[in-house]
C-alpha cells in the first residue's frame, strides 16, 4: 500500500486511477488488434478481387487469341504467366506472410539493436 500512496503523491493517481489506466491500455490494444484484423481482412478481399479479374481477363484473351488465330501462336500465355507471377506474390503476401510478419521482424531487430546499445553503455 505504501508504494501506491507514493505513486499517488508523484502522479496524482490513486488506485482507481491505476485501474483506469490499465483499462485504457487494454482498450487501446483491442483497438489496435481490431485495426490489424480489418487490414488483414481487406487484403484478403482485395486478393480475391485481383484473382477474379485475372481469371476473367485471361479467359477473354484466350478466346480472342483462339478466335482470331485458331491453332496458331498462343500469345495469351505470356500475359497469363507474367500476371500469374504477380498473383502468386500477392498470395504469399496475403496468406503466408499475413499480419505484418515483416513488421514484427523489423520490431524484433530494433529491440536487438537497442539491447546492444544499452549493453555497450
Amino acid at each position: 500500500m505504501r508504494s501506491i500512496s507514493n505513486i499517488n503523491l508523484l502522479y496524482g493517481l490513486g488506485y482507481d486511477g491505476m485501474i483506469k489506466e490499465n483499462e485504457e491500455d487494454r482498450m487501446e490494444d483491442k483497438e489496435k488488434r481490431q485495426e490489424m484484423a480489418k487490414k488483414i481482412a481487406k487484403s484478403k478481399v482485395d486478393f480475391l478481387r485481383h484473382l477474379g479479374t485475372y481469371v476473367f481477363v485471361m479467359i477473354v484473351l484466350a478466346v480472342i487469341n483462339n478466335v482470331t488465330n485458331p491453332g496458331g501462336n498462343q500469345w495469351w500465355l505470356w500475359p497469363a504467366g507474367i500476371w500469374g507471377a504477380f498473383i502468386l506474390a500477392n498470395f504469399f503476401k496475403v496468406f503466408i506472410f499475413k499480419g505484418g510478419a515483416m513488421k514484427r521482424y523489423e520490431d524484433q531487430l530494433v529491440r536487438r539493436e537497442l539491447e546492444k546499445m544499452d549493453s555497450e553503455n
